[in-house]
């Protein structure tokens, strides 16, 4: 299994790329119906939030999703996310926002038709289809039928700032260079980077953030412990379970022998296919 463990990032090194800094900037209405604009090929005149960072959870023993950006327009609802890792597993993940979004979306006793159209948007700082597209846009379509369209309302769209084919607007182009951390002297790269500076010229922000950054480093602490215990009950529990077996095989011998040989325990594991499963 690879090191998931992620060094936090001081304020001063914090990008456009950084959810904590996407977030704040997609809290400017403008910026952020420009965006959403230019990322769905359609005007989006108005917007409203519910709440900064929507959660979404159904049940209290479930899996709930945290989304960067959830915003809503007229007939329409946006999620937008920041990815910089790889292992992402972008088309499930966005499967599992879609369907928890529409969860949210439908009250109980409400009837299908008020599901709205609704948007997930995955903005990945490398190319996760490797075909080089600056975006990937997903409906549902009928196999057998050329033309013939789901009608679900849902579509799914993988931005890749690191993209050099298909037709997208010159803006959109702009605004995935400055997620790179490239502005340049376009008008709109000019708008994106004034507001980055006046986010990380915040001190109420850079203070948020430093909280934000101690609290990951707290739970990172309470993954880390809880790993370990975790890590030493099943050690217990095999040792246990071979202590057993070795009793009923009559090794009474070998009991002494593999709490002192770390090495020779190894081996009756692999003998008696203990762990195996791990």
């Amino acid at each position: 299994m690879k090191n998931t463990q992620y060094r936090t990032k001081s304020w001063e090194e914090l990008t456009l790329a950084d959810h904590f800094i996407f977030q704040k900037f997609m809290l400017n209405d403008e910026l952020c119906k420009q965006v959403i604009s230019e990322i769905i090929g359609k005007e989006v005149v108005k917007i409203e939030r519910s709440q900064y960072e929507k959660s979404i959870q159904m049940r209290w023993d479930s899996k709930g999703i945290r989304l960067d950006v959830y915003v809503k327009g007229d007939d329409e609802v946006y999620n937008i996310e920041i990815q910089n890792s790889e292992e992402s597993y972008i088309p499930k993940r966005s499967r599992f926002y879609q369907n928890m979004m529409d969860l949210d979306l439908l009250e109980k006793g409400d009837s299908y038709e008020e599901l709205c159209h609704s948007y997930v948007i995955f903005i990945c700082t490398f190319d996760y289809f490797g075909l080089e597209q600056y975006r990937y846009t997903f409906t549902y379509k009928c196999a057998e039928v050329e033309g013939l369209e789901f009608g679900d309302m849902t579509t799914h769209i993988i931005l890749n700032t690191m993209g050099c084919k298909g037709d997208i607007s010159d803006k959109l182009k702009t605004f995935l260079q400055c997620i790179n951390d490239v502005f340049s002297d376009d008008s709109f790269s000019a708008k994106i980077k004034q507001e980055v500076n006046r986010i990380k010229f915040s001190e109420e922000w850079r203070v948020e953030y430093m909280y934000y950054e101690l609290s990951l480093k707290e739970r990172e602490k309470i993954g880390e412990a809880r790993g370990i215990e975790i890590g030493e009950a099943r050690a217990e529990k095999k040792f246990s379970t071979l202590i057993s077996a070795l009793s009923k095989a009559n090794r009474i011998d070998d009991i002494q022998r593999v709490s002192e040989d770390e090495t020779y325990r190894k081996q009756l594991y692999k003998e008696f296919h203990i762990g195996e499963e791990d």
